[in-house]
């Protein structure tokens, strides 16, 4: 998420303590979204990346704020690497799909999406975003992840963390064309976010963080119908698998604002802009094959093709 409100920024701006741990220390620039997914998302793009805020402007860098001491963004690291080499690469290189985990996971996960939850809470308080039940059931999560995080706690209580593999669609309903218009493989495959989000009426609250189309979630409240499925990492050893994966939520309500978010962004780009795009496709010539965009292209091109009438 990026965080666009000027007191907010203030606010960040002026801290001298770790938001972590609480001690006075000079603070390290923090990526909110972890630095190893906008590496390879740079690495892995045939052109420049964009921020769907300003589709005209190239990026070097996601967000990064000032947030935590040398030794608390040390610790977040080095279950960075963790979740990198024995998760994040091998998936995305289509090496596993089956990911066998220690504590590590929960502690990555945790750590990923409290980052997004410390900066929202910021943002809600300030600009009175939601309501004050939905207020207070952040605002303690925020302190039990922190607690966990620093190693006070041992469990998270009723948190739950949560992996969804956004893998290829294979078929489509009849009535979900627009869901096809609005480009799924390309728009996760090929892009990165962090944000919380609330429902009220449904008392659902949680964060996501999506990386690549590997999207972390956490739910800090469950309203009655929420639904998942092979999807929850427990905090300890387990087995997560990219496939079989069931979520009946309000959770859906994002996947499709993130794609109409960055659909709007597409439009938004200049006639000039988007010469530039098509002209360094242009020069890749054959080799733009090489890249996976390209597979996403295709089967974002396809997906009308296998709607299907189940």
């Amino acid at each position: 998420m990026e965080t666009t409100q000027s007191t907010t920024l203030w606010l960040l701006c002026s801290l001298t303590k770790c938001a972590l741990c609480g001690n006075e220390a000079e603070l390290e620039l923090s990526h909110t979204v972890p630095k190893m997914a906008v590496r390879t998302l740079k690495k892995t793009a045939i052109g420049n990346i964009r921020s769907t805020e300003n589709p005209n402007k190239t990026i070097q860098d996601s967000e990064k704020l000032y947030m935590l001491c040398g030794d608390c963004e040390d610790l977040f690291s080095e279950k960075e690497t963790w979740f990198a080499s024995k998760i994040f690469h091998p998936y995305l290189k289509k090496e596993k799909t089956i990911f066998d985990y220690d504590e590590n996971l929960a502690y990555f996960i945790t750590s990923v999406n409290w980052r997004s939850l410390y900066l929202d809470i910021l943002d809600f308080v300030e600009n009175s975003v939601v309501g004050i039940d939905a207020l207070e059931c952040l605002i303690e999560s925020e302190k039990i992840m922190n607690e966990f995080l620093r190693g006070k706690r041992n469990d998270l209580g009723k948190i739950e963390n949560h992996i969804f593999f956004f893998d290829d669609i294979k078929e489509l309903s009849v009535g979900a064309s627009n869901f096809a218009d609005l480009k799924p493989h390309a728009t996760f495959h090929r892009g990165i976010g962090s944000y919380t989000f609330c429902y009220e009426d449904e008392k659902t609250y949680g964060t996501l963080t999506n990386m690549m189309g590997v999207i972390l979630v956490t739910l800090y409240h469950k309203g009655q119908r929420e639904v998942w499925n092979n999807t929850e990492i427990l905090n300890g050893v387990g087995r997560i698998e990219a496939k079989d994966q069931q979520i009946q939520s309000v959770f859906g309500n994002e996947l499709i604002h993130i794609m109409e978010t960055a659909k709007k962004a597409s439009e938004a780009m200049s006639v000039a802009q988007q010469k530039k795009a098509e002209d360094r496709i242009k020069a890749a010539g054959e080799e733009v094959k090489n890249y996976s965009v390209f597979q996403d292209w295709m089967n974002d091109m396809d997906l009308k093709n296998r709607i299907t009438d189940k």
